[in-house]
């Protein structure tokens, strides 16, 4: 059975983690990449230890990543889907397969039809992975994370200039959104790099909230309807450095509940949406199908004693 230390704590509402795969398996930036880079990485102890609570074809999908970082954030990933079964669903870790929508969208159902059901979501990006959760059959969930890269982005910025590189994605927003994205503006006075860095912030608040919405429809960003669906008033949330300036280990920024969402011209009620700043160039977008099941705090979760600890228990 699963640990008595859940990390769910019998929330019955969206559970929500985070794992930092950089912090959970540090190395090198500089390490090599490719497949034999990979093999030696997964014979060191503690990354041997993770892959070995992997079936064989998870195993393998996890190492045939060419780049490190891209292989810890599959490992990390496939550990917190695994973990979520055996935490919420009360099964042993190695009941807990995962099965697949008609959309392909993934979620857990009991293979002998008694129990509980899972419907969960997964996004990574940089050095997170968060998961989203929910044993209610009757909701669709999605989540993504975004990490703002000025140092990759900038460049591109100032050669293309702000307008021409935004409008290299209008593909993804609607006309209004584009506009309001290029028109946008801080509150505060800034300039220069800083003023970019603050556009790309809210660029990415768009685009966050937009992977969420799109993930709980189960369709990707190529859905036909992408441009007829719009964000309005989106405000970006404030980093976790500018909520504690005196606190530099502070993980949570600001929260914006309460996003507004709008398709075909009409304003859309019946999808709950809230955009989560970690640390200070990380945003966290979930959407919910159901307005009265509430969303539990994050949790960043540690791999020894909530992930390790329910795989060897169950």
């Amino acid at each position: 059975m699963a640990s008595s230390s859940s990390p769910i704590d019998e929330y019955n509402g969206v559970f929500r983690w985070v794992l930092d795969v950089q912090s959970e398996w540090p190395c090198s930036d500089n390490i090599k990449s490719g497949r034999e880079a990979a093999l030696f990485w997964a014979q060191e102890n503690d990354n041997r230890r993770a892959l070995s609570f992997l079936t064989a074809e998870e195993h393998e999908k996890v190492l045939r990543f060419y780049h490190i970082r891209d292989v810890k954030l599959s490992l990390g990933s496939q550990l917190l889907k695994r973990c979520a079964v055996v935490q919420s669903c009360r099964v042993p870790w190695s009941e807990s397969h995962i099965s697949k929508h008609e959309n392909h969208k993934p979620c857990y159902v009991p293979r002998n039809g008694s129990g509980k059901h899972l419907e969960f979501n997964v996004s990574h990006h940089g050095s997170l992975v968060a998961l989203a959760g929910c044993t209610d059959r009757d909701i669709q969930i999605g989540i993504d994370v975004v990490q703002v890269d000025t140092v990759k982005d900038l460049p591109r910025v100032r050669q293309e200039g702000w307008s021409s590189w935004v409008r290299t994605y209008e593909a993804v927003f609607s006309d209004r959104e584009v506009q309001d994205i290029v028109t946008w503006e801080p509150s505060q006075f800034l300039d220069g790099d800083d003023l970019l860095r603050a556009k790309l912030r809210h660029f990415y608040a768009h685009w966050c909230l937009k992977e969420a919405y799109v993930k709980m429809t189960g369709e990707a960003l190529m859905a036909p309807w992408l441009q007829d669906m719009e964000f309005r008033n989106v405000q970006t949330p404030r980093a976790a450095s500018d909520l504690s300036a005196m606190d530099s280990t502070k993980d949570w920024g600001e929260a914006i509940p309460d996003v507004e969402v709008w398709r075909d011209g009409k304003q859309v009620t019946g999808v709950k949406l809230e955009l989560q700043a970690f640390r200070n160039d990380y945003m966290i977008g979930i959407a919910s199908s159901r307005l009265d099941v509430p969303f539990s705090p994050y949790k960043l979760l540690d791999l020894q004693q909530d992930v390790y600890s329910a795989a060897e228990a169950s």
